[in-house]
């Protein structure tokens, strides 16, 4: 490409035009200057990056964010204060969420010990109790992954660009440390999350833009990445070809005047809704190779699939009751039949976060070919300050006036706002009122959190005999039993009342759950007892004695959720616990929490229904209470985020 002439004195002496035409063609010739500028500048030739961890190397149709800057100031405003722009970071001091220098921690037979040094971090390790002479080499700190709720560390391992994992993650909201595998709903016992390599071949694919891993001999990578994080190509495509074609000021004069879509470019929001939902798709599902000839190739020069593209060329959106891809998907299952295992809920519904795509292809709101990710999210928002970006990245990045509001639903659905109570069955200004409560409940899982189901459903009893899940009924209403859900619905929306066994006509579902489910049904549970519509449908004095025995679960995510609503009651605001401690030291912060219910907090006054397994002064109901423990879901589950 050639370069661009130089501009002649008499312009760069010129002051603006006069008229608004003159200007506007002055600043269509300035952008379109930038933009040869931009585009030279990444012709240029690749940054050689450091050789001891993967690195940014634009490739293919890739030019990189900082060249749609010039033209789209805005848009890039609001991806740069975006958590997708983070997802992936180069380990420099500045991108650390916790202080680093001097850093100590041990878990299981090992001691590490972090020090700055040359403007990096280095973590060096002993087995524990040992002396400080048995301190090995220094490892450096190079990449890291995330900046939102987890920051998680990833070291050189001397072997080309693969890397290990740093054994501990960085809780963002606790400003606390935790084993690794201690953040995620994972079995117990010390075990090492991801292997080394892992980020190589797995996290790149999505928490990078154009990711190559490129595997060699002997388990070593050269992993690159077009950019690191989500950046604006990974949603609009590749722009090389976008930016040649607006070198040309009045092409782009006359596609702002045009209402069709620039075909150099993609823009999801100007897409049917299952392209738009696929475009975060890609990233945001469980997925699934189509043959080892593609995962290869995807491998060494990254995938093919640009957004606006139906389909993913080496991939495909995998659900479990789904009856498209037949040869895949029998060949997926004959080599790991349980690939659907705990990342679903047995109906096909999604069960852990991140995965929102495969619940909004499987909503009835879906086949009607408009709703999309974009229905309800904005990831451009108008305002572009700093106050205005920062309220849009804590709200989700939804759009304005859906926070807190039914207009989410209610754009499409509009005529249940003339009758909302009608349609509840709830007062229109509770909580019991809110479409996504009902219909978007929190029965998915991560990150140490409950978040909303993104498959759009109507809540029955049935479901939850039939897969375990909580129902949203339940959900607010801890206190009552399913028979209680069940009859509200029949009677509301003649749905049929399921079998159910005395337990479920008799005692609370969240009393029976949290003693009785499986760790991830405990972990929403526990979260939901901590959830103010819950709390206020249901009481909270009877909480307590539940969530302080939770304190002592065998999973530290069970742990950690119980430990958070605790501290929403009276009493407990604030209440210190290290959920990833031992279980002596467990059993110890159970026993002083209980006691500092019975004795200080709890309210004499205030007698306990019966479902809800206490008796009226608070103590458990003790044969109840052994049988459903005796009946817990033990099996080791791994929700994998």
């Amino acid at each position: 490409m050639d370069s661009p002439p130089p501009n002649p004195p008499s312009l760069r002496l010129r002051p603006l035009p006069a008229t608004g035409l003159g200007r506007a063609a002055l600043g269509l010739l300035l952008g379109g200057a930038l933009l040869t500028v931009g585009l030279l500048v990444q012709a240029g030739g690749a940054k050689i990056g450091p050789a001891n961890r993967p690195v940014e190397e634009p490739a293919a149709d890739y030019v990189t964010s900082e060249t749609c800057r010039s033209c789209h100031p805005g848009n890039y405003a609001s991806w740069h204060a975006s958590f997708h722009r983070t997802m992936t970071q180069a380990a420099e001091p500045a991108n650390f969420a916790a202080p680093m220098d001097g850093l100590e921690l041990s878990h299981g037979d090992r001691d590490y010990r972090v020090a700055l040094q040359d403007g990096k971090y280095l973590v060096r390790s002993k087995p524990a109790g040992a002396a400080a002479s048995a301190y090995g080499p220094p490892k450096a700190i190079v990449l890291l992954t995330g900046s939102h709720h987890l920051q998680v560390l990833w070291t050189e391992t001397g072997d080309s660009r693969t890397l290990d994992q740093f054994p501990f993650a960085y809780v963002i909201a606790e400003k606390q440390w935790a084993p690794m595998e201690q953040t995620f709903l994972t079995a117990p016992g010390p075990q090492q999350l991801y292997d080394k390599g892992y980020w190589n071949n797995g996290c790149i694919t999505c928490h990078t833009t154009n990711a190559r891993s490129r595997p060699g001999p002997g388990g070593r990578y050269d992993s690159k990445a077009s950019e690191f994080g989500i950046s604006c190509e990974a949603c609009h495509s590749g722009g090389r070809e976008h930016i040649a074609a607006n070198r040309n000021p009045l092409r782009r004069l006359a596609q702002q005047w045009s209402e069709k879509p620039d075909p150099t470019i993609a823009n999801p929001a100007r897409m049917d809704g299952p392209t738009s939902t696929l475009a975060c798709g890609q990233c945001h599902s469980i997925s699934a190779f189509r043959d080892a000839a593609k995962t290869q190739a995807m491998a060494r020069d990254g995938t093919q699939f640009r957004p606006g593209m139906k389909e993913i060329p080496e991939r495909w959106i995998a659900q479990p009751h789904g009856r498209d891809h037949p040869a895949e998907r029998a060949a997926l299952l004959q080599e790991n039949p349980h690939f659907f295992g705990d990342s679903f809920w047995p109906d096909g519904m999604i069960r852990v976060t991140g995965r929102e795509a495969n619940g909004t292809m499987a909503s009835p709101c879906f086949q009607g070919g408009k709703f999309s990710c974009l229905s309800c999210h904005d990831l451009h928002p108008e305002k572009t300050d700093p106050a205005s970006l920062a309220t849009w990245k804590t709200e989700h990045q939804m759009k304005p006036g859906l926070v807190g509001s039914d207009q989410a639903c209610l754009q499409c659905h509009q005529k249940f706002q003339l009758r909302l109570a009608a349609h509840t069955h709830h007062a229109a200004e509770s909580e019991g009122s809110r479409c996504a409560n009902c219909h978007m409940p929190h029965t998915t899982y991560g990150l140490l959190r409950a978040l909303r189901s993104h498959q759009i459903s109507s809540p029955t009893a049935h479901e939850t005999v039939e897969s375990g899940r909580p129902n949203a009924c339940n959900l607010c209403h801890l206190d009552q039993p399913l028979a209680w859900t069940a009859g509200k619905l029949n009677e509301w929306y003649s749905q049929a009342v399921p079998r159910l066994e005395a337990d479920d006509r008799d005692l609370a579902l969240g009393a029976k759950l949290i003693l009785q489910g499986d760790a991830g049904q405990r972990a929403l549970i526990a979260w939901a007892m901590g959830w103010a519509p819950a709390q206020k449908a249901s009481g909270a004095e009877w909480l307590y004695p539940f969530l302080t025995f939770e304190l002592n679960d065998p999973y530290a995510a069970v742990r950690f959720a119980a430990w958070k609503s605790l501290q929403t009651l009276p009493g407990f605001s604030g209440y210190a616990f290290n959920y990833t401690s031992g279980d002596a030291t467990q059993k110890e912060a159970l026993s002083t929490a209980y006691r500092k219910w019975w004795f200080e907090v709890r309210k004499e006054s205030t007698p306990h229904r019966a479902p809800t397994l206490l008796l009226p002064n608070g103590m458990f109901r003790q044969e109840i209470f052994d049988r459903l423990l005796d009946r817990r879901d033990n099996r080791k589950l791994l929700l994998a985020e």
